[in-house]
């Protein structure tokens, strides 16, 4: 009887202990999503925000399509030291690889060869359109940008959407040329 009442506490405690770590798992993974969406979201409307109109036009970023339907945003982005600074800044989204990654610049930034982006800060991976679009990135009027992707959540097939319409408000034009 004893060795029944053992067998059936211990099924009872394995099946907690399995099912605790499953919802362990599960967590930690939205969590990371959640996490690496929130880092992309932040680092392109930090940069926006605070983004100049670059030399010889009249806009404070421009968004390429360099190849498919791969994007890439540049802009010269203004830092808050106490005489303003400008760095070229670029995200990039590969489609294909379902990438973000970032990279910052003292000169212009052109599309990069698939080496070259091997080298930039890679934000986050599992990166998609919304349903419907083929597109992250698209243009609101001349100072505004709108972001908007599904950051995949593990191997089910769920994910996270990540929506947000951005303007420069720097009102500063640059003295270098971004893109």
């Amino acid at each position: 009887m004893a060795a029944l009442l053992t067998v059936v506490v211990l099924s009872v405690v394995g099946g907690i202990m399995f099912s605790s770590t499953k919802t362990e798992n599960s967590v930690r993974t939205v969590s990371q999503a959640t996490s690496a969406g929130q880092l992309v979201t932040n680092s392109i409307e930090s940069g926006i925000r605070n983004s100049a109109v670059s030399v010889n036009t009249t806009i404070p970023f421009q968004l390429t399509t360099p190849s498919g339907s791969d994007q890439m945003v540049v802009a010269l982005v203004v830092g808050n030291a106490a005489v303003a600074s400008g760095r070229c800044v670029a995200w990039y989204y590969s489609a294909s690889q379902k990438t973000i990654s970032y990279t910052s610049s003292s000169s212009a930034i052109a599309a990069p060869t698939a080496s070259a982006l091997a080298s930039w800060t890679r934000l986050s991976g599992g990166v998609t359109p919304l349903s419907g679009s083929t597109t992250i990135f698209s243009l609101r009027g001349t100072q505004g940008l709108t972001l908007a992707f599904r950051e995949d959540v593990g191997s089910n097939n769920s994910a996270i959407v990540f929506q947000s319409s951005i303007s420069s408000r720097t009102g500063l034009t640059g003295s270098f040329a971004c893109y």
